[in-house]
């Protein structure tokens, strides 16, 4: 069995796919059947489907309706439950630039094959989201990563508002012949035949706070999605132990001797495998604090002293003290800059 076919892909992002299919007269049941996909599963959103399978999807229906934008329309059904909880944690970020960090670091949940296909860069100029020209696996079809660019655009536009636009957007691909289309949806200069698929934004507006956001809804969200990866992956230790901490840190210390039996390695063996990851538990268990911590200050109802209890701290001044050097300020004003 290769690597490739031990990869999957969401139902309710290949539901996205199959509604495309259906929207141009065509039967998705049958594509899904030529390629040997369950369409029954669909009606599970937390069902997975072979990422080989769902890839000859992909090639299939590019093939049979036979248009360059096909891709743009799949794009079109998007809703936050395509990303399972992952949708609804970007709706709630603070800033775009924040909700983008989230979807890259947690891409997978979408398809276990996407891991470090996307990433954010930032200078003082421009931010630019891009999708990586180096695929670990099948060269996704062109339309595919039509589809991913385009409901990236989607949802931050679900997020900041139909104002928001880019300065610039790169396609790999010639320039097809609905670029009208293109032209239409991204509402910026739109460059083909390019290196990556990137779409390039002002910092300033990837910066500006969110009407949408919502720190607990962030924060339940992002508990959701490291679970649900935790159990998908069980090979990914990191997870596994990132979801042990959250749920223990409340409980006050954490032992990592104790973190290491509840999933069943020893701590030698935990330190071991860690460190092949380029990371320490001392590391994790400060991350994950630091990461936990931002949503719950931002939170107006959660007292500071509570939060030290949330995040495991003996004194409610060790956690201050933390996280000013995570952040650079105290937690009051952390809370205050964030509210204003």
């Amino acid at each position: 069995m290769s690597q490739d076919s031990n990869h999957s892909a969401l139902s309710s992002w290949v539901l996205l796919i199959a509604r495309a299919i259906d929207s141009y007269g065509f039967d998705s049941k049958e594509l899904f059947s030529e390629v040997g996909l369950d369409h029954g599963k669909l009606r599970n959103p937390v069902a997975r489907f072979s990422h080989p399978a769902v890839h000859r999807l992909w090639q299939l229906a590019a093939d049979r309706i036979d248009d360059p934008c096909f891709g743009l329309t799949v794009a079109s059904f998007w809703h936050p439950t395509t990303l399972h909880a992952l949708g609804y944690a970007w709706l709630a970020s603070n800033t775009l630039e924040e909700a983008f960090g989230r979807v890259v670091r947690y891409t997978r949940i979408v398809n276990t094959a996407a891991g470090g296909v996307l990433r954010f860069e930032r200078s003082e100029t421009s931010c630019g989201l891009i999708i990586s020209s180096q695929p670990t696996f099948a060269i996704p079809s062109p339309v595919a990563l039509d589809a991913a660019l385009a409901m990236l655009l989607i949802m931050c536009r679900a997020a900041y508002g139909e104002s928001f636009q880019p300065i610039a957007v790169s396609v790999q691909h010639d320039e097809p012949d609905c670029v009208q289309r293109f032209n239409e949806l991204f509402r910026a200069p739109i460059a083909f035949s390019q290196a990556e698929n990137a779409m390039w934004m002002d910092p300033q507006v990837v910066s500006e706070p969110l009407a949408t956001a919502n720190p607990e809804l962030v924060r339940v969200n992002d508990q959701v999605v490291i679970d649900y990866l935790a159990k998908l992956d069980r090979g990914d230790l990191t997870m596994r132990v990132k979801a042990e901490l959250i749920e223990r840190l409340p409980g006050g210390q954490i032992e990592e001797e104790d973190i290491a039996a509840s999933i069943h390695v020893s701590q030698r063996s935990l330190q071991r495998k860690l460190s092949e990851q380029g990371i320490s538990f001392t590391q994790l268990l400060d991350n994950t604090r630091r990461e936990l911590s931002r949503e719950y200050v931002r939170n107006p109802q959660h007292p500071f002293h509570e939060i030290a209890f949330l995040l495991g701290f003996a004194e409610p001044g060790n956690f201050s003290r933390a996280f000013k050097r995570w952040y650079g300020k105290s937690p009051s004003q952390y809370r205050q800059d964030s509210l204003s």
